[in-house]
């Protein structure tokens, strides 16, 4: 039988705000909630603000909300968190390492 392994996590969203009403912490929220439905727990979250790109690849789209969740989850909750989110129009990019 084998065991599943928690690891911790950091992750780091990017995120588009510019066509929609909610804002960070309803994003935050929102994240929180798919985390502890996929079986990981949220041990903090921090909003990093709203910072200019180096390289903007849409004039129109220079500048993002950072935000940082750290997690702990099994070793499938990355892979599945990028599938439930891949869709979403506010997340624009997401970066998730192993600590």
């Amino acid at each position: 039988m084998s065991k599943i392994e928690n690891r911790n996590y950091k992750s780091t969203f990017i995120l588009d705000l510019r066509e929609t009403e909610d804002d960070v912490a309803k994003v935050t929220s929102d994240i929180s909630e798919i985390l502890v439905a996929l079986g990981a727990s949220v041990d903090t979250t921090e909003e990093l603000g709203l910072q200019e790109f180096t390289r903007a690849a849409d004039k129109r789209y220079s500048q993002g909300n950072y935000l940082e969740v750290y997690f702990t989850g099994a070793t499938t909750v990355p892979s599945e968190l990028k599938e439930k989110l891949h869709l979403d129009k506010r997340v624009n990019r997401i970066f998730i390492q192993s600590n």
